[in-house]
C-alpha cells in the first residue's frame, strides 16, 4: 500500500507542475500588464498637470483681456464726458455770441467815426464762426471714435463670450458644437485684428490642439511598446539623416570652395613661426641637457678616480698593517708563496715604518746559501689577504689584482708592478 500511495503522490505532483507554471506565466503576465498601467497612469497625471497649468494661463489672458476691455470702458465713458462738456461749452459759446453780441459791439467801439466801427465787427463775427465750426469738427470726430470703441468694446465682450463658451464645451468634451464657436472666434479675430486681441486665439487653438492630442492619446492607449519603439526609431533615423546630409553639404561646400592663396600663405607663416619657437625651444632643451650630461659624466669620473684612489689607499694601509703585525718568524703554510727575504735596513714599504726585529725575539735563524742581512719573510696571499679583511673574493679579480713581487738584493726593498685594474664603474 505505501508503494501505491507514493506512486500517487508523484502522480499528483507531475499533474500539478504544468498548473504552477501556467500560473507563474499568469502571474507575471498581470503584473507587467499592472506596471504598465501604472506607467500610463503616471503619464496622464503629468498631462492633466500640464493641461491644468495652460489652463491658468488662459484664464490669466482672459483675466487680462477683461482688465484691458474694462481700462476701454472706462477710457469710453471719460470720453463721453468730454465729448459732453464740449458740447455744452459750444452751446455756451453759441449762445453768448448770440445775446452778447450787440453789447460786445457797442462796448468795442472806438472813438471815432461810424465807418470806422464795422471792420472789428466783421472781424469778430468771422472769428467767432471758425471757433464754432472747429468745435463741430472736433464733436464729430469725438462721437466717430466714440462709435468706433462701443463698436470695439461690443466685439471684445462677443469674443471673449465665444472664448468661454468654448472653454466649457472643451472641457466638457462637446467636440460637434465647438467647431462653430471656433469659425466664430477666428472671425471676430479677423474683424479685430490680433493687434486687439493679442494673439489670445492663436494661443486657445495651441491649447485646443494639445488638448485633442491628449485625449485621442488618452482614448487610443492600445499603442503596445514596440509602436513606441518604432516611432523612436523611425524619429531617430530622420534625425540621422538630416545630419548626414549636413556632413554632406559640408563637405562638399569645404572641397568646393578652397582656400585662398592669401590664407594659405597666412596659414604657412602661422605654422613656420609656430615650428620656428619649437625647434628654439627643442635647441635649448638640447644644450642644456648636454650640459647636464657632461657635467654629470665629469662628476661621475671625479667619483670614480676618488673612489680608485681610497681603494688604493685602503689597500696599502690595510698591506701595511698586516706586513707590520705579521711576526717574522712564522712557519710556512703550504698554501702560501715563498719568497726572498727583507732586508732590515731603514727603508719601507709604501709609508709604512721599517722593521727591524732583534734577533732574540724572533728568534729566525739565517737561510743558509744567502748573504748576511737576508732572511726568509712569507708574504701573504691574496685569498688570505681578502679573508683577513673579510671581504669576498672572486676569480675574475685575481689576474687583476695579481702582483709580481721581486725582492732586490741591492735596496733591499719590494718592487711591486701591479697590473691595471678594470674600471668597470657604472657611471
Amino acid at each position: 500500500m505505501s508503494v501505491g500511495f507514493v506512486k500517487s503522490y508523484l502522480m499528483r505532483d507531475h499533474d500539478e507542475l504544468p498548473h504552477s507554471a501556467s500560473w507563474w506565466t499568469d502571474r507575471e503576465e498581470q503584473r507587467d500588464q499592472g506596471d504598465s498601467l501604472r506607467e500610463q497612469l503616471k503619464e496622464m497625471d503629468e498631462h492633466v498637470a500640464r493641461l491644468q497649468d495652460m489652463l491658468k494661463c488662459e484664464r490669466a489672458k482672459s483675466a487680462r483681456l477683461q482688465l484691458q476691455c474694462n481700462q476701454q470702458e472706462a477710457e469710453l465713458r471719460r470720453r463721453e464726458l468730454h465729448s459732453n462738456r464740449l458740447k455744452e461749452r459750444l452751446s455756451q459759446q453759441t449762445d453768448r455770441h448770440r445775446e452778447k453780441g450787440p453789447s460786445i459791439e457797442v462796448l468795442n467801439f472806438p472813438p471815432g467815426g461810424r465807418g470806422k466801427k464795422e471792420p472789428p465787427i466783421k472781424s469778430f463775427r468771422s472769428t467767432a464762426r471758425r471757433e464754432e465750426a472747429t468745435l463741430r469738427l472736433m464733436l464729430e470726430r469725438r462721437e466717430a471714435e466714440l462709435r468706433e470703441a462701443m463698436k470695439l468694446r461690443h466685439s471684445l465682450t462677443t469674443l471673449l463670450h465665444t472664448l468661454r463658451v468654448n472653454m466649457e464645451q472643451m472641457l466638457s468634451e462637446s467636440m460637434d458644437v465647438a467647431q462653430d464657436g471656433d469659425k466664430r472666434m477666428d472671425q471676430a479675430e479677423v474683424a479685430l485684428g490680433e493687434h486687439v486681441t493679442g494673439g489670445v486665439i492663436q494661443s486657445w487653438r495651441q491649447v485646443q490642439k494639445r488638448l485633442l492630442d491628449v485625449l485621442s492619446e488618452g482614448q487610443t492607449v492600445a499603442g503596445t511598446d514596440h509602436d513606441k519603439l518604432l516611432t523612436q526609431l523611425e524619429s531617430e533615423l530622420k534625425e540621422n539623416q538630416q545630419l548626414v546630409r549636413l556632413q554632406q553639404q559640408l563637405l562638399q561646400d569645404s572641397l568646393v570652395s578652397p582656400v585662398p592663396s592669401e590664407i594659405a600663405d597666412s596659414y604657412f607663416l602661422e605654422e613656420w613661426d609656430r615650428l620656428q619657437m619649437r625647434w628654439t625651444e627643442l635647441d635649448h632643451q638640447r644644450r642644456t641637457f648636454e650640459r647636464e650630461r657632461q657635467s654629470f659624466t665629469e662628476a661621475a669620473i671625479r667619483l670614480s678616480h676618488e673612489r680608485r684612489d681610497f681603494e688604493q689607499q685602503k689597500a696599502s694601509l690595510v698591506r701595511q698593517q698586516y706586513l707590520c703585525d705579521s711576526p717574522p718568524n712564522g712557519h710556512r703554510a703550504p698554501s702560501r708563496r715563498e719568497t726572498i727575504g727583507l732586508s732590515w735596513g731603514p727603508t719601507n714599504i709604501s709609508g709604512c715604518l721599517p722593521i727591524t726585529p732583534s734577533s732574540t725575539e724572533s728568534g729566525a735563524a739565517a737561510v743558509p746559501g744567502l748573504p748576511l742581512g737576508r732572511a726568509r719573510v712569507q708574504t701573504p696571499s691574496t685569498p688570505e689577504l681578502y679573508s683577513a679583511l673579510n671581504l669576498s673574493y672572486n676569480c675574475r679579480s685575481r689576474d687583476a689584482d695579481h702582483q709580481s713581487e721581486t725582492w732586490d738584493d741591492g735596496a733591499y726593498r719590494i718592487v711591486h708592478t701591479p697590473h691595471h685594474p678594470h674600471l668597470d664603474w657604472s657611471f
